[in-house]
């Protein structure tokens, strides 16, 4: 970097100006209340469902055994549905089972031992513990412990006969296992919205990390390694859990079943999705690491193909969102994105410098793991590995005096590695020649 674009640097630190105390405040009260709006908005639904397996559950235990006050049936229909739109169906057949198991022994124990303060902890203890002996489910163990323990303080209502709480019960689990079988809704719902949260991610990152090759700037690098290292396994984590409990819906709802096959293509997404978030976590540490060496150089054609990753990566997020995913458009900014991929073209500063010892290795190492990345976003789409490869430039390299790249390839290079040709690239972009497009 020459003398006359390297900025001064500062003689003291920068004031920070705070806005306001009543601005924060206002900014403050209003992001918590969109945040609130929205996760209420999201989980509407499943509310919907619990209210209504609860109403339900308490109505039929009233008309089917005559129970005045069958409370007993709505408890466990509303535990059983909750307010968690992504619950599995082994997750309520474990509380279901933890439910069952607490209401017999807390009848039990009222029959023999009756209820009082020193029953209450014996219950529980024989619950849990029989709980945990049947299965390592957590699930099990405290639902067994707390509907033992309900039995055991709640008053028993009249007309009540002493199996009556655990008929009450069989209604409640019975109810919850329709509505959630019947109303389930679009097993892709909880999906696409766990796969876009995980594509926002991307692209803030891909966002981040261009801005800091532009500027030169690591700490912008190193601020978006630390958020993505924060948020990425749990973005993953909770895509798998939505995966789950859509191959669940589609499995076992009547509502789901025609969206199997769709539901199958968002899953096999998550396969490259992941490897890609993965490789994120290093490239960022890299970007930071060659930014470092390079002391701060500014590189546009590094910010360049990091942003062209991250329109890809949009157009990833905007496939998922559509009704029929398609990768068309995809492929076509992934092609781009791979076009940048030689350390030739990525590594000169915005002066044509080429880094040092030190930064050539740091850069090297950047655009291997860059490589990588294009592989993974454009096996998501489909792709075999085989294929994605085909989409990067080549990186058999010949000296040519000061400069050193790649180079037309000779009869001996392309025994090595053969070029992809435009007409076959074409073929992989266009999504209707995937053959697993349905898979």
């Amino acid at each position: 970097m020459s003398e006359s674009t390297r900025t001064a640097p500062h003689t003291g630190p920068i004031p920070a100006q705070k806005a306001p105390l009543g601005e924060r405040i206002r900014l403050a009260v209003g992001s918590w209340f969109n945040a609130g709006f929205s996760r209420g908005r999201e989980d509407f639904g499943s509310i919907m469902r619990a209210a209504l397996a609860a109403g339900l559950a308490y109505l039929l235990a009233g008309l089917v055994w005559g129970h005045e006050h069958p409370f007993f049936a709505s408890i466990v229909a509303f535990v059983l549905i909750g307010f968690s739109v992504d619950k599995k169906l082994r997750k309520m057949m474990e509380m279901s089972a933890g439910v069952m198991i607490g209401v017999l022994l807390g009848e039990l124990a009222r029959l023999t031992i009756g209820s009082g303060v020193w029953q209450i902890p014996v219950v529980i203890i024989v619950a849990g513990t029989l709980a945990r002996l049947i299965d390592s489910s957590v699930l099990l163990g405290f639902q067994a412990s707390i509907q033992g323990l309900l039995v055991m303080i709640m008053p028993a209502t009249p007309g009540m006969t002493p199996g009556g709480r655990v008929l009450d019960a069989l209604v409640g689990v019975a109810v919850a296992l329709i509505v959630h079988l019947l109303l389930s809704g679009d097993p892709q719902r909880i999906q696409r919205r766990s796969a876009t949260r995980f594509f926002q991610e991307l692209e803030d990152t891909l966002a981040s990390l261009a801005l800091a090759a532009r500027s030169g700037d690591r700490k912008v690098a190193s601020a978006a390694l630390v958020t993505l290292r924060d948020t990425s396994q749990r973005l993953t984590d909770a895509w798998r859990v939505a995966n789950d409990a859509a191959n669940e819906m589609a499995a076992y709802s009547p509502t789901g079943l025609w969206r199997a096959d769709e539901a199958g293509r968002l899953q096999h997404l998550l396969v490259g999705s992941d490897r890609a978030m993965r490789n994120m976590r290093v490239i960022a540490r890299r970007e930071v690491e060659f930014l470092d060496a390079v002391g701060g150089d500014a590189h546009s054609t590094l910010a360049d193909a990091l942003l062209c990753a991250h329109d890809s990566v949009s157009e990833l997020k905007a496939a998922v969102a559509s009704p029929d995913v398609d990768f068309t458009e995809a492929r076509r900014r992934l092609r781009l994105f791979s076009s940048y991929l030689t350390p030739e073209t990525l590594l000169r500063n915005d002066e044509g410098t080429r880094p040092g010892r030190a930064g050539h290795f740091e850069g090297v190492t950047l655009v291997i793991q860059l490589r990588s990345l294009a592989i993974d976003l454009l096996q998501a789409t489909g792709l075999t590995p085989q294929d994605a490869k085909r989409f990067l430039p080549s990186l058999v390299i010949a000296a040519d005096g000061d400069a050193i790249g790649p180079r037309p390839l000779t009869q001996e290079m392309k025994a090595i590695e053969p070029p992809a040709t435009t007409e076959a690239l074409e073929l992989l972009i266009t999504d209707r020649s995937d053959p697993d497009r349905h898979r």
